[in-house]
């Protein structure tokens, strides 16, 4: 629990950064979080769909079943956009906050008196903190984003999966 109060910050630092790419993440790690469970509901009914359709022959029962096929074909597709989208938006996020803190490390260098930077444990902590600005803090919002999303999943999944048997669900 005490990682999401570093979350906490560096999801501040990367909304002051740009909110717009960081709502996107956001959603978009919501959406990355249901998709996987309406791919299953899906599934189920288009499994339906085409033993029903093998069952009875019936042109309607095989058109509901192209149907069902269509739209889990959307889902997936949709699910490898959302991923796709994702991925651009951390790496923009990433040269878009590596910017910021650079300027934030260097507007600091420049309060600095010079005697200040002959000391080497001071040189190469903003050396350091300039050349990891823009993985770590992205890194713990995409990860705890990830963590949100894989909770949705995991909630929706079971939801689904209680719905079948409450039993398979305590199992």
């Amino acid at each position: 629990l005490g990682v999401l109060r570093y979350s906490r910050r560096a999801l501040r630092l990367v909304w002051a950064t740009n909110r717009a790419l960081a709502l996107g993440l956001a959603i978009g790690s919501l959406i990355a979080g249901l998709l996987p469970s309406a791919i299953a509901l899906v599934g189920k009914h288009l499994l339906n769909g085409i033993l029903g359709a093998a069952r009875t022959g019936a042109l309607t029962d095989r058109d509901a079943a192209l149907t069902w096929l269509g739209a889990e074909l959307g889902l997936v597709i949709g699910l490898a956009i959302v991923g796709r989208l994702l991925g651009m938006m951390r790496s923009l996020l990433r040269q878009q906050l590596g910017q910021k803190i650079n300027v934030e490390i260097l507007e600091k260098a420049l309060t600095l008196e010079l005697t200040q930077f002959e000391d080497s444990e001071l040189y190469d902590s903003l050396t350091r903190a300039r050349r990891e600005a823009s993985s770590r803090p992205l890194s713990l919002v995409s990860q705890t984003f990830e963590l949100g999303q894989s909770l949705v999943t995991l909630v929706g999944l079971g939801a689904l999966l209680a719905a079948f048997s409450p039993i398979a669900l305590a199992v």
